[in-house]
């Protein structure tokens, strides 16, 4: 079965875990949620870039080691990540730089504006959610041989995810996930005036 990474990525932000974190930064914790889903979408967004450059999947989980504190925490069978500590302040930036070069900033500071959240808030939770990604794809490695296909068929839904000014920095345009909506809009009118309305 096809899973749907933006589902199977979510199960693991349970309550406790957002409480865990806002030990750390203190915010509003629907904001929070919120930050972390669409970190997670940008992140994913930012895999869906790179999936042009030969080997760059294999080559981004192999930088999380079966030893590393933050992949030991995760328990991946029943979505719990089992304990939070800042250990993904420094493992995540280096995952965030392979994936967005230069533009990291840009974009944990666009989350922070978009979202209501601190601007520390956003570049930590943008770290802790390139962790989450990147070491559910290291646990299921089957999944990169088809993980460019899986990214562009949930593209849309992923993109719906993330708000305009993220998306133009990812290099996707504000209103890339309007066109289904405005084809629904052509099909009512056709439908309000009838098939035979456009027949000559």
């Amino acid at each position: 079965m096809t899973p749907n990474l933006q589902i199977e990525l979510r199960r693991f932000i349970s309550s406790n875990v957002v409480s865990k974190l806002n030990k750390f930064y203190f915010e509003n914790d629907a904001l929070l949620i919120k930050g972390i889903d669409v970190s997670i979408g940008t992140v994913l967004m930012g895999l869906y870039n790179k999936a042009e450059e030969s080997g760059f999947y294999k080559e981004i989980v192999s930088l999380i080691e079966d030893n590393s504190n933050f992949y030991q925490e995760v328990d991946f069978t029943s979505g719990r990540i089992l304990s939070v500590d800042d250990c993904y302040r420094l493992e995540g930036n280096v995952l965030l730089k392979e994936i967005f070069t230069n533009k990291k900033g840009r974009i944990s500071e666009m989350i922070s504006n978009e979202v209501g959240i601190k601007s520390e808030t956003a570049r930590e939770i943008l770290n802790f959610s390139a962790l989450l990604v990147i070491s559910y794809l290291k646990n299921n490695i089957q999944l990169l041989d088809s993980l460019k296909l899986l990214l562009e068929e949930q593209k849309r839904d992923i993109l719906n995810s993330i708000q305009p000014g993220i998306k133009i920095i990812l290099g996707f345009s504000s209103y890339e996930t309007v066109e289904d909506k405005n084809q629904n809009i052509g099909r009512s009118i056709f439908t309000l005036f009838g098939h035979n309305f456009f027949s000559f």
